[in-house]
């Protein structure tokens, strides 16, 4: 397989336009699957560079996250409906995350803890306005651009192969902050929702 891959890259397969766009598939693919995308944000970082693989997975993880987001709210939010119905606790979970809006969602793509494509269906199911799922992608962008900058460090893919998931200071000290805001959100919310019922 790291020959075939390998092979393609000395082709430059992927720095064609249909290379990039068979990229873009394959991330969206891997997004809407729920899998884990971090390996292909370090692959990005080694085919394009930080800044260009970085702009690549966004654009990428946003159509993906996006589609799932509409395909959550179309097929299953009427499942959710019945499954609140039965157990008034997930209602409340409900509205506390509409409540909290863009802010939660920010936080939340910002945090490690809270996996990216779980998000993506998760808020599906909520009464969140796309308009503030959409612009809460902006806390991925740290994450990406830490990604595909280690990936642009590799020099064959073999060397990307051995790479470790990123673990710098920088972001442990944004995903500490968000989770512990996240969590403090939620209390918040949740206290006003008691209080007021």
């Amino acid at each position: 397989m790291n020959i075939v891959l390998e092979n393609i890259y000395n082709l430059s397969f992927f720095n064609t336009g249909i290379g990039i766009l068979s990229f873009v598939c394959i991330y969206i693919l891997i997004v809407l699957l729920i899998l884990p995308a971090s390996w292909l944000s370090l692959l990005s970082g080694f085919l394009y560079g930080s800044y260009l693989g970085s702009i690549i997975v966004f654009i990428s993880a946003s159509i993906g996250a996006s589609a799932a987001f509409f395909l959550s709210k179309t097929f299953f939010a009427k499942k959710l409906k019945n499954l609140f119905s039965r157990y008034p606790k997930l209602s409340i979970m409900e509205k506390i995350v509409e409540k909290g809006g863009f802010k939660l969602i920010f936080l939340a793509r910002l945090s490690p803890i809270f996996p990216f494509s779980i998000l993506n269906y998760f808020y599906g199911l909520n009464n969140i306005k796309f308009r503030d799922f959409f612009l809460g992608l902006l806390g991925i962008i740290p994450g990406t651009f830490l990604y595909c900058s280690i990936g642009s460090l590799a020099k064959s893919l073999q060397e990307l192969k051995n790479v470790q998931s990123p673990n710098n200071l920088y972001m442990t000290l944004i995903g500490v902050v968000s989770t512990s805001l996240v969590v403090y959100f939620l209390a918040k919310y949740s206290k006003e929702y008691f209080e007021n019922s």
